[in-house]
C-alpha cells in the first residue's frame, strides 16, 4: 500500500513538473520544449512537487508557499529579475525541509526518554 501511495504522489509532482515546464515555454517563446535542459528541469520541478505536495498535504497554506516559491525559478516569469530569485525558492524549501527534520528528531528524542 505505501508503495502505491509513493507512486501516485510521484505522478502527481510529475504531471505538475511537465505541466508547469509546458506553461512558462508558451508563455516565453512557445519555441520547442524539448530541449537539452528539459531533463534537468523536469527532475528539478518533479522533486520540488514532490515535497511541496508533503507539505500541502500537512498545511494546506504552506504547501501553497512552496508551490509559489517553486514559480520563481522560472526567468521567462520575471524578466526584470532575471536569476535574482530562485534562492528564494530554494531557500523556502530549505526552512521547511529542516522544519520537517527537527520534528522527526524531537519525536524520536521524545519517545526514547
Amino acid at each position: 500500500m505505501l508503495k502505491n501511495i509513493n507512486l501516485e504522489k510521484v505522478l502527481k509532482a510529475m504531471a505538475i513538473a511537465f505541466s508547469f515546464i509546458f506553461l512558462t515555454n508558451i508563455m516565453a517563446d512557445g519555441k520547442t520544449l524539448f530541449t537539452q535542459n528539459f531533463l534537468i528541469s523536469l527532475l528539478i520541478y518533479s522533486v520540488l512537487s514532490f515535497v511541496a505536495l508533503y507539505g500541502f498535504e500537512l498545511n494546506k497554506i504552506l504547501g501553497l508557499i512552496l508551490f509559489l516559491s517553486i514559480s520563481l525559478l522560472s526567468p521567462d516569469l520575471y524578466p526584470n529579475y532575471d536569476g535574482e530569485l530562485f534562492p528564494i525558492t530554494y531557500v523556502v524549501f530549505a526552512l521547511f525541509l529542516t522544519y520537517i527534520f527537527g520534528i522527526k528528531m524531537y519525536e524520536t528524542w521524545k519517545t526514547s526518554l
